[in-house]
């Protein structure tokens, strides 16, 4: 994968791109059929197949009072990218300055000017620029002069609704990862740091890692218990089950995420956890009593393993 911070200065650099533009949250199966549509284009072409895309999500910068929640890091997406074949990807710090340029301004300065281009490939919903003035028609109707092709992907549906970032985003926050991993085309997931937390799982017998996530915008999914898979910093895969909640049997007040990881015993304070979400098994739930509570973690602990095992 070769990642370029920024339009090179270099001209000429690319031969024949085929390009593709977007914030691309989430590489979803809407941006794969995207992807997939531009490497067979730049195989045909004998051109280069390249991915223009945000290092931050442009509505940061467009309402920094109201910042979106994300489905995936600058790290996760440039991963998930280039696992769909994509050998070129520019990221770009999405300014203001950025912002406030019209599509045509945008389009000459960075894309024909910076890297030329053979041809667009774009979403079936895609507008770029200021007002999002750069739509298909006015991709077409510039093409006409600058002698670009353009093709336009059409949706990828599922239960017959277009696949779209904002669907996931919902179905993450509603508790659906089964639904929503189906969408992405592979498991939504959440990285952290382990940091120390009170200490009452491992009392009961079920020790906890308390998971800060990298990034404060990360899409959380909604309160409950889920089986889950991780991987520590070192590598080790694991399994477990993980609670999202305010842990209502002891009257906890902050909203918290905390993994119990089977077969692991284990220092993992401040050291980085990555966890995807494969099942959620229930709601949280306030129990009379810890003996309770216990019973139901032994129920979870089974209830996990076995979607684990399904998946």
């Amino acid at each position: 994968m070769n990642v370029l911070r920024g339009i090179p200065e270099e001209k000429g650099l690319f031969g024949n791109p085929v390009v593709t533009l977007g914030s691309f949250d989430g590489v979803h199966l809407g941006h794969r059929r995207i992807f997939s549509t531009l490497l067979t284009i730049a195989r045909r072409k004998g051109g280069e197949a390249i991915v223009i895309t945000f290092a931050d999500h442009p509505r940061r910068v467009l309402t920094p009072l109201t910042p979106p929640k994300i489905l995936t890091t600058t790290e996760e997406k440039l991963r998930a990218i280039a696992e769909c074949g994509i050998g070129t990807i520019i990221l770009l710090d999405f300014t203001r300055q950025m912002a406030d340029m019209n599509a045509a301004e945008f389009f000459n300065e960075i894309v024909l000017k910076k890297i030329g281009v053979i041809d667009m490939v774009v979403g079936y919903d895609h507008a770029f620029g200021k007002n999002r003035e750069g739509t298909i028609d006015f991709l077409r109707e510039l093409s006409k002069s600058r002698g670009f092709s353009v093709t336009r992907v059409e949706p990828k549906n599922f239960y017959s609704r277009p696949v779209s970032s904002t669907w996931i985003r919902t179905e993450i926050e509603d508790g659906n990862v089964r639904l929503a991993s189906a969408l992405l085309g592979r498991p939504y997931g959440l990285k952290g740091t382990v940091v120390t937390g009170v200490g009452r799982g491992a009392k009961i017998g079920f020790p906890t890692a308390n998971i800060v996530p990298d990034d404060r915008d990360k899409v959380v999914p909604g309160d409950g218990v889920y089986a889950v898979r991780a991987r520590t910093q070192d590598g080790t895969a694991l399994e477990g089950m993980l609670n999202i909640g305010t842990n209502p049997t002891f009257d906890g007040v902050s909203r918290g995420i905390e993994v119990n990881l089977f077969d692991f015993d284990g220092n993992l304070y401040g050291r980085s956890l990555e966890v995807e979400f494969v099942e959620r098994l229930r709601e949280e739930t306030r129990f009379a009593s810890v003996k309770e509570l216990v019973v139901q973690l032994e129920k979870d602990r089974m209830a996990a393993l076995e979607a684990l095992d399904e998946q």
